[in-house]
């Protein structure tokens, strides 16, 4: 999970994003309080934008986990 930081540019999250999924993880969250928002990265491209109405769920990389987006932010 990577949160974002007002001073990320989005190149530099975007390539440790596609570093972690390169060296094999099979899902990176990124957390943007700006936007209220949680990305899913699970491959290159299969990528989730989830706003704060949406839950977070782990599927098949952790299953039974589910977070609803807005608890992030709240």
């Amino acid at each position: 999970m990577e949160v974002v930081s007002p001073t990320d540019s989005f190149g530099y999250v975007e390539a440790k994003v596609l570093d972690w999924l390169t060296g094999g993880c099979r899902m990176v969250l990124v957390v943007n309080s700006d936007t209220r928002t949680v990305t899913m990265y699970r491959s290159r491209t299969d990528i989730e934008v989830l706003v704060e109405d949406e839950w977070l769920d782990g599927g098949d990389v952790v299953p039974g986990w589910r977070l609803p987006i807005r608890e992030l932010f709240d």
